[in-house]
């Protein structure tokens, strides 16, 4: 059942319904971190109430509560952030996306892939279990078990944008860098829909995420990342340098995780790119443009490794 405004009032940690019968008070069960997303987009002033589903889960005889927010608007328009074009300083996160790996920051912190893999093939053999009887009532069970498939699915990819953006914000970034996925279809020819889906997922809830909290979201070519020498001064290219999940530079023997030296490569494309169009901008005057890339342990720039005071 669709509830507006009129017909759903929240409190503190309950919420009053309208139904045939008149009103009634629910109160929740909410996460005990807190703040919970309730507090943080439905009591929050920052956010206004647009609509809400009541949900029966005839499995568990529970109900849920779905709620859409939106972002209150500054003066009239959409509040955004975006990465600038002068030449002021910045510090950027790179994120690989691949299948061992669900998402890698140059930073060295990485999402496995493992759990969401294992709840997929879960909820595959519950849904061939269920086909294989053909009764209506495990055709209605099958329905059920879609839908809280999706949710499933939706609830995991945001955990993940929302730990990445808090890795972006502790360790100062001012922005987080992913490949574009406009042909990742073909370049991931190996992976399975529900890693192509999981990716384009990720980086849409990054992308409205992430200016919340003052970081912009940037997209680079996906050109060779995964084949390229990472380490400072070398840049070496061959697609035999990247064997499975680990990476050998053929020239300098440089070894490294595969996805760790992709997701720095992200991030140092995006410094060359910013590099070449303020030298080349009449505005700035050739002058450089300094970018900084977070890595594990310090900093990478067109001036090499910067290791941090505490590393």
């Amino acid at each position: 059942m669709v509830y507006d405004k009129r017909s759903a009032t929240f409190y503190r940690n309950k919420i009053s319904l309208s139904t045939v019968n008149g009103r009634v008070e629910c109160e929740f069960e909410l996460p005990a971190d807190s703040p919970t997303p309730y507090e943080e987009y439905v009591l929050s002033e920052d956010y206004e109430f647009r609509t809400s589903t009541l949900q029966y889960d005839q499995d568990t005889d529970e109900f849920y509560f779905h709620v859409k927010t939106r972002k209150i608007e500054t003066d009239g328009e959409a509040v955004e952030i975006e990465a600038t074009d002068d030449a002021e300083h910045q510090t950027v996160l790179g994120i690989d996306l691949g299948v061992n790996s669900l998402a890698v920051a140059s930073t060295g912190t990485f999402w496995s892939g493992n759990e969401y893999d294992h709840w997929i093939q879960e909820f595959e053999k519950r849904r061939v279990e269920m086909q294989q009887r053909g009764t209506q009532d495990a055709h209605n069970a099958l329905l059920r078990l879609g839908k809280r498939e999706r949710a499933w699915r939706k609830q995991y990819i945001h955990t993940v944008a929302n730990e990445i953006v808090t890795e972006a914000v502790d360790n100062d970034c001012d922005v987080i860098i992913f490949e574009d996925l406009t042909d990742i279809r073909e370049r991931l020819s190996h992976a399975d829909w529900h890693h192509v889906w999981a990716f384009r997922r990720l980086v849409e809830y990054v992308e409205y995420k992430a200016p919340e909290r003052g970081v912009a979201v940037e997209q680079v070519e996906p050109d060779h990342t995964s084949q390229r020498c990472s380490h400072t001064d070398c840049g070496f290219t061959h697609e035999d340098n990247r064997d499975g999940e680990q990476f050998q530079c053929l020239k300098c023997g440089y070894e490294i995780n595969a996805d760790y030296n992709g997701a720095k490569n992200v991030g140092l494309r995006y410094m060359r790119k910013r590099q070449h169009r303020l030298r080349s901008s009449p505005m700035s005057g050739g002058a450089d443009a300094p970018v900084d890339v977070r890595v594990n342990g310090g900093m990478l720039n067109g001036n090499g490794y910067r290791p941090t005071a505490d590393s």
